[in-house]
């Protein structure tokens, strides 16, 4: 079968690989869509995400979308749409027993050296981390319900978002899915800020109240100003780079919270601990979701959500590499790229 590869940095070629064959409670789904996460990206440009790297060809992609190829006896129907979740955990360490799946202590990670990616024609997964999708959500779209769901989990994380003013810094994927969330959870107002006009323009019409171009301006003075000097209740970092989390920091009232998200290009944060300490901060991390396909892949049926704006560019497989080119230049107006098959 044909399979997208990472030879090196910057380095994505069309291979060849076996066709799997899916082991008892596998099911072996034909692949149409893979959307370029960040992290993608991070491999991709730098050779590794959050100290973890590579020394063979792998298959990268993690958001993933297709058909029922080969049911496997697992009770889902052949050519039926799935949606994959790419964390696969042992279900039996002590924090699968305590419900935490997602800090599973043997978790396996679908694009995670060594385990190959979704980007090849055909994969083998588990069947209970393969969600049947109604058929009005469009395929290839679909993989975008992977990190809404991280969305999902970031709002569950957060304190009493209803009826509360937030601030979503970085207006990417998951940043819009989080201004989505904040709605439906009942924020007051929601502002968001990035350094690209065309995802401002994403944001506000996915429901930011504000949307704060900061290429130019200090972010920490606008959202004060929009506030009128109180500082919003809750922040969400979805940008990446370190210094975004100080800048949440400084956007929060005394005895706010920041929610953070993103995924730095170095394995470190930046902050100044007088700011937790003085002002009694409080400063949550999101490890991707927790079991929260089902409530994403309803609020996308019901249209509560929408996964269509976030997607802006899709090419065909044997263009993958310019697909992951335009992912980390970000420009032409792209926020989530998908690869077809």
């Amino acid at each position: 079968m044909r399979a997208v590869l990472q030879h090196g940095t910057r380095d994505v070629r069309l291979g060849e690989r076996p066709k799997p064959t899916p082991a008892p409670g596998e099911v072996l789904v034909r692949t149409r869509a893979v959307t370029i996460c960040a992290s993608d990206v991070h491999m991709y440009a730098e050779g590794n995400v959050g100290g973890v790297s590579w020394d063979a060809p792998f298959i990268p992609g993690h958001e993933a979308a297709g058909l029922v190829a080969d049911a496997n006896r697992t009770g889902l129907p052949e050519g039926a749409p799935v949606v994959l979740d790419p964390a696969a955990p042992c279900r039996s360490c002590d924090l699968c027993a305590a419900g935490m799946f997602h800090l599973c202590r043997r978790l396996e990670f679908l694009d995670l050296p060594p385990v190959d990616g979704a980007m090849r024609e055909l994969l083998a997964w588990p069947a209970d981390r393969v969600f049947r999708l109604p058929d009005s959500i469009d395929l290839v779209e679909a993989p975008l319900v992977e990190p809404l769901c991280v969305a999902v989990h970031a709002l569950e994380l957060a304190s009493h978002p209803e009826a509360v003013t937030v601030a979503v810094v970085g207006c990417g994927a998951i940043g819009l899915f989080t201004i989505q969330m904040a709605r439906v959870r009942g924020a007051k107002r929601i502002l968001a800020t990035d350094l690209i006009p065309e995802r401002l323009a994403v944001a506000r019409e996915l429901g930011a109240d504000e949307a704060i171009d900061i290429a130019s301006q200090d972010p920490a003075d606008e959202i004060l100003r929009a506030t009128d000097g109180r500082g919003v209740d809750i922040a969400f970092e979805a940008a990446g780079p370190p210094e975004a989390v100080q800048q949440c920091l400084d956007i929060v009232r005394p005895a706010g919270e920041v929610v953070v998200i993103g995924i730095p290009s170095v394995d470190e944060y930046r902050v100044r601990a007088s700011d937790l300490r003085r002002r009694e901060l409080t400063l949550r991390f999101v490890r991707r979701q927790n079991e929260n396909y089902p409530e994403a892949i309803a609020l996308v049926e019901q249209g509560r959500v929408r996964l269509g704006p976030v997607l802006t560019h899709r090419f065909p497989m044997e263009r993958a590499r310019e697909a992951f080119d335009l992912a980390e230049r970000k420009v032409d107006g792209a926020v989530r790229v998908a690869v077809t098959f």
